[in-house]
């Protein structure tokens, strides 16, 4: 019988909740089952900040994250996506067992004992005695099963499961065959070819190499083509713990093979575990913050969390072609985290904005393209917004981010421009079209492209192009009708027909994915988008006292809320009404109501942007991305310490007139008093003091 170290001892211990000590790391202070229940389609396994794989759980009922409480555990696979409408991934799946049965509904099991950190997972399978417990590195994982029971001890690795095909079957995953072959003494490699779930319909591989550390009894492979392929590893009767290493790459084998060498080698499971541990804990300082509940405190690091998942660097490991550039996949995607995501990047990450922002330029440079969505190395044209790669590469121009060539960015934001946007777009600014799918969504984004591309072609010197984006970006306002009512209101964003004549809709009705008009949001939110030209919106719809009251009925009423990203702005506009106390309630009003531990986000989490809102609206900065400046309102925490890369430090220090202030009287910048309710970032930059005086 194999006896655990003493190091083993402590490392459980340390995982029992009632040794946790009081002195808790930040990382320990990230609930993974937040987003897990209902709609955000978090994932509850673990992974390190961006990395490639992030193994986990799944359950049968387990939906698009592939897990849910409560529900029989079928096994772990290593590759998820988090936080998106819809999935991908779920392969390379390891079952433990005693006896064995591969059928893909002939193992699951109860659980019990679970224990879920962003470095470590535990589960015992009720069904079987088995206590399962693994840990993430970036490419890699180790998995320790402890078999509690005598018999027949076993491990299923089945290439065919995935969740598209298995888990969440409306998305509608394929297994088109793959291989396993035995290389060494415990040592098995091969790959599976998928097809399905969200993004590309084309086929992708993922490739592995495992390593088991105790002799078998016998490995048998079973190849049934598209209807099955697995291995039985059968243990000796002696094995009461075994260790399972496995790599993982989306380009080859020997990709797969230098990971599980190179980063989880001999390691034991408490060395990945802690080096995983320390990497978050790294991370998660980044932002520190002082007051509040412990409650408070843990939904504020999950949310910082779940920022930091996706996408996923895979740098080195593209399928597709060789290059020393990064690669960073799996984008569900740029719509949604161009808005807050990247612009939190900015602030405490920024060698991964560099990254992206390479992966971007490598991309079109080899594809000719590059909008918005794509996963696995492929494009996918079907866009839920604009060409919103466009403000990501803005939003770095404007806080000044080094490390990427201007010229080869500004190539890809150009062509995006003058070629890739909807013909009609292109021809006359605007999308026009009886039952075009989004055609007025589609027209507000690409918009908002333009005007970020346009300042990016003025700050490279190219008025030409500055000055035709900058003119055709106001083309939104073909689309606004300013006898559409709804609710008393006048003024609108609406679709035209082909012939510019003004087809009826309700401003009120919220549409569905890729239909027409708008896509997933109303004209109430859809006609607050538009960030380039806030002032004129305003005017359009009778002036700042008119659009105060419209802003001000459409969150009473439920008609604006936190439903979708193009709202993300809605609430910062009663600043440029001159209302920023407006601005602070219905902000704390939505951050306090449809964030929670235990029910999750307002809908999906999508891969970080609602994270990062949370974020933002926390600290008392929300980003107006693409231009380089932030909204202030009362921050939710006394004092905040944000670090950024080049070694300065940003503190933000609430200071109230008494125990009930929640109003901003004004806001100092290194001792000088503001006097707007924004901040830009090049006042920041370098580190920097704010202090909000509250009454």
């Amino acid at each position: 019988m194999k006896h655990l170290s003493f190091v083993s001892i402590l490392f459980l211990l340390f995982f029992c909740p009632s040794a946790i000590s009081a002195q808790q790391k930040l990382v320990d202070l990230v609930n993974l089952y937040m987003g897990v229940q209902g709609n955000s389609n978090c994932v509850i396994g673990p992974q390190m900040p961006h990395g490639s794989v992030n193994p986990g759980p799944q359950t049968v009922n387990g939906g698009q994250g592939g897990y849910k409480q409560n529900q029989p555990v079928r096994g772990f696979a290593q590759l998820h996506v988090s936080g998106s409408g819809w999935t991908r991934y779920g392969q390379i799946f390891l079952s433990p067992q005693m006896g064995f049965n591969a059928l893909e509904d002939g193992h699951d099991s109860m659980i019990s004992e679970e224990i879920a950190r962003p470095y470590y997972y535990k589960a015992k399978l009720d069904r079987y005695n088995i206590l399962a417990e693994l840990s993430p590195s970036f490419h890699s994982i180790i998995y320790r099963f402890t078999y509690l029971s005598n018999g027949e001890k076993t491990l299923l690795l089945d290439m065919k499961h995935n969740i598209a095909q298995h888990i969440a079957t409306e998305v509608r995953g394929t297994f088109s065959g793959g291989e396993i072959k035995q290389i060494a003494p415990g040592v098995l490699v091969g790959w599976g070819e998928y097809a399905g779930g969200f993004g590309s319909k084309a086929p992708y591989k993922v490739y592995f190499a495992l390593q088991l550390d105790n002799e078998c009894e016998e490995i048998a492979v079973v190849d049934k083509g598209v209807e099955a392929l697995y291995a039985k590893v059968l243990f000796k009767n002696e094995t009461r713990q075994t260790l399972v290493r496995v790599g993982i790459s989306m380009k080859s084998v020997e990709n797969a093979l230098n990971y599980l060498e190179k980063e989880v080698g001999n390691k034991s499971l408490e060395q990945v575990c802690a080096t995983c541990e320390d990497t978050w804990n790294d991370m998660l300082q980044r932002i520190r913050i002082k007051g509040g509940t412990e409650e408070a405190q843990q939904l504020f690091y999950t949310t910082f969390y779940h920022s930091l998942v996706m996408p996923h660097d895979r740098t080195g490991d593209n399928p597709r072609w060789e290059s020393d550039m990064p690669h960073i996949d799996d984008h569900y995607c740029v719509w949604d985290t161009w808005r807050t995501t990247y612009p939190l990047l900015n602030l405490i990450n920024q060698s991964f904005v560099v990254k992206t922002i390479n992966s971007f330029i490598d991309r079109y440079e080899h594809d000719g393209m590059c909008t918005a969505t794509f996963t696995s190395s492929m494009e996918w044209p079907e866009n839920q917004g604009g060409d919103d790669v466009d403000n990501i590469i803005a939003d770095a121009f404007m806080c000044d981010v080094q490390g990427f060539d201007r010229r080869r960015a500004y190539n890809l934001v150009l062509n995006n421009a003058l070629n890739m946007r909807d013909k009609q777009y292109q021809k006359k600014g605007w999308i026009s079209g009886a039952h075009e799918m989004m055609s007025c969504s589609y027209t507000l984004e690409y918009a908002y492209n333009d005007y970020c591309v346009a300042e990016i072609a003025k700050m490279m010197g190219d008025e030409s192009n500055h000055k035709y984006l900058s003119e055709r970006s106001l083309g939104w306002k073909n689309l606004f009708n300013p006898n559409l009512e709804s609710h008393g209101f006048k003024g609108f964003i609406g679709p035209k027909d082909n012939d510019g004549n003004w087809i009826s809709i309700d401003p009120a009705h919220r549409y569905g994915s890729w239909v027409e008009y708008f896509y997933e949001d109303n004209s109430w939110a859809y006609t607050m988008f538009t960030p380039g030209h806030v002032d004129e919106l305003i005017k359009l719809c009778g002036g700042k006292e008119a659009m105060t009251n419209r802003l001000q009925y459409g969150f009473e009423n439920k008609l604006l809320g936190l439903n979708n990203e193009p709202e993300f702005l809605a609430p910062y506009l009663f600043v440029h009404c001159g209302h920023p106390e407006m601005a602070a309630n219905y902000v704390s009003r939505l951050r306090d109501s449809l964030y929670s531990l235990k029910d999750g986000y307002p809908d999906n989490e999508d891969s970080g942007a609602m994270g990062a809102w949370y974020v933002f609206s926390s600290i008392g900065l929300f980003p107006h991305a693409g231009q380089g400046f932030y909204y202030l309102i009362p921050p939710k925490f006394d004092d905040i310490s944000l670090s950024m890369e080049n070694g300065k430090a940003l503190r933000i220090v609430t200071v109230k007139s008494d125990e009930g202030a929640k109003l901003i009287d004004h806001v100092t910048l290194n001792g000088v008093r503001l006097d707007s309710y924004t901040v830009s970032y090049k006042n920041i930059k370098n580190g920097a003091e704010l202090i909000f005086y509250l009454k």
